[in-house]
């Protein structure tokens, strides 16, 4: 975080911070967007949680950072706390890749037979990126933007049974979670990703499955 506020703005290219600078240095942040792992989406969820500084964030629960964010409120609350257990000496071998695309169509759309057919079109193609890294995943994220006027969307994920890079093994996923939580509202926004990747390897079929 020195490096990303600091550092980069000095001559040497050096900062040091030490625990007492995150009150002065850390906290003073603003827009909260601007502290790494904080993204524009994150920051709105924030700010309805009645926290709008890095400061608030810091001296927040982290038991209901937790509950609202999973794994990452946790993250998030050391973070706003200078708090970083992350080694720079280590080298970052992803375990996990996710792979996703999301468009904005030219107009809102109301008709879900539409969204329906838009968001197949968008899982058909990253399923085919799956199948040229030979790999399957097995969480599925879709986020819903809603038009303009409505604002808002909403943003859902799940898990399913078994790994899969087949768009007919993963559709049915996709649209229960659009039909669970969609208000109706005209549709701005959409995308998806698909995540808890793993490399494709020979499996037991089951004799209890179509």
């Amino acid at each position: 975080m020195s490096l990303d506020h600091e550092a980069k703005n000095s001559p040497t290219g050096v900062a040091y911070w030490r625990y007492e600078d995150i009150p002065f240095k850390l906290w003073s942040i603003h827009p909260m967007k601007d502290l790494w792992g904080i993204s524009s989406a994150t920051e709105r969820r924030l700010h309805r949680l009645d926290i709008h500084t890095i400061k608030e964030l810091a001296l927040s629960s982290k038991e209901m950072l937790q509950k609202e964010f999973g794994i990452l409120g946790e993250e998030l609350h050391q973070h706003a706390n200078g708090i970083d257990f992350s080694r720079i000496s280590d080298v970052y071998i992803p375990s996990s890749r996710s792979f996703g695309k999301s468009q904005i169509p030219f107009r809102d759309y109301t008709s879900r037979k539409e969204v329906e057919l838009l968001l197949l079109e968008l899982l058909d193609d990253v399923c085919f990126r799956l199948r040229m890294h030979q790999v399957v995943a097995q969480t599925i994220h879709l986020s819903i933007g809603y038009s303009k006027q409505t604002g808002e969307g909403f943003s859902r994920q799940r898990k399913m049974g078994r790994a899969s890079n087949l768009s007919q093994d993963i559709s049915l996923y996709c649209l229960t979670i659009l039909h669970t939580y969609d208000n109706g509202m005209p549709i701005r926004s959409i995308g998806i990703s698909l995540s808890n990747t793993s490399i494709q390897e020979e499996e037991q079929m089951s004799l209890f499955e179509d």
